[in-house]
């Protein structure tokens, strides 16, 4: 579990510098293969922000479960990364049994 805590802090460091090439380029659809692990984030994510109706959605495996991420859309009509907002995403990390475990928003 530290590891998985570990993982997310560099993580949430790299995309908060600003680097392009560490927002997410494709979004995951949240009707395909992650669909169980975005519902448990959506849920979580509705309960702590008001923008959980803009999220797109990137799911990084971990040892013990999943991040995942909820990047906010700011810019709608661009493409790629330059859809989101830079601080704009919060990582939800969930157990094996899509229980949350952590919620660290960024904004």
């Amino acid at each position: 579990m530290a590891r998985g805590l570990l993982i997310t802090v560099v993580l949430l460091f790299v995309a908060g510098c600003g680097v392009k090439a560490s927002r997410m380029e494709h979004p995951e659809n949240p009707a395909g293969r992650y669909r169980e692990q975005i519902a448990a984030a959506e849920h979580v994510l509705a309960q702590n922000e008001d923008w959980s109706d803009r999220a797109e959605w990137e799911v990084i495996p971990a040892q013990d479960g999943w991040n995942v991420v909820a990047w906010r859309i700011e810019h709608p009509e661009a493409k790629g990364a330059e859809r989101y907002s830079p601080a704009g995403y919060s990582v939800i990390q969930l157990d094996n049994r899509m229980t949350p475990i952590h919620y660290l928003p960024r904004k």
